[in-house]
């Protein structure tokens, strides 16, 4: 994985409007959800006859690391689509943590894109959260054919993003470079046992040696 390359993730967020901030017909403009979930092992991919899982770990997006960011909540990945900020702990989007993950809240910006949001977030057509990070401490475990990469630290978290397909997943470029990882990995330990055992063989024929020596004396 490229602690470099941006990464980005979505799931089903369970988006809602709940009582808050209303607008001249009193309805709510507050839209809630969460943007991460901790400790839930999800299938990633599932190509090349391999499958990735992911988990994030508490640890890696804490409240502390949170405040240090400054992350936007867009409108279907578009920059120019920003509902809310919160930049080093300010702005117009709350964010949260608990046991369960990173929640977030917010009020629809009186504007045209806060008002389409706002009535695609009711209607149900949007219903998946993404957001944005890039790696920093991980851990890769091998099962067979299954691969599970553990988050323990995000380097940054850009943005967060509203919208459809709630499905956890990442793109191909990224899962190749995966499986190329993890053939890398296989690569290694093969070649690292096979010099474990030319070694050990070695040390047997020269032990043989030496026995066949003391006894010609």
């Amino acid at each position: 994985m490229d602690e470099q390359k941006k990464e980005i993730r979505t799931l089903d967020c369970q988006l809602a409007i709940r009582e808050g901030a209303s607008d001249e017909k009193g309805e709510s403009r507050t839209i809630t959800g969460t943007a991460i979930v901790f400790d839930a092992e999800s299938e990633v991919l599932d190509d090349w006859g391999t499958k990735f899982r992911e988990v994030i770990k508490p640890e890696a997006c804490t409240m502390e690391f949170l405040n240090s960011q400054d992350i936007k909540m867009n409108m279907l990945h578009e920059r120019n689509l920003t509902l809310a900020r919160c930049n080093k702990g300010v702005g117009n989007l709350r964010l949260s943590v608990d046991d369960k993950g990173v929640n977030f809240e917010f009020e629809a910006p009186r504007c045209d894109i806060g008002d389409r949001c706002l009535e695609l977030v009711r209607t149900g057509v949007f219903s998946g959260c993404s957001f944005e990070f890039y790696p920093q401490d991980y851990e890769i475990e091998e099962n067979g054919d299954e691969v599970k990469i553990t988050h323990t630290r995000f380097r940054m978290i850009g943005a967060l993003t509203i919208g459809m397909d709630p499905a956890y997943m990442q793109t191909s470029v990224n899962a190749r470079e995966l499986v190329d990882a993890a053939e890398k990995r296989s690569a290694q330990e093969l070649e690292k046992k096979k010099a474990a055992e030319e070694a050990e063989e070695k040390r047997k024929r020269e032990a043989a040696l030496r026995r066949a020596r003391r006894a010609r004396k």
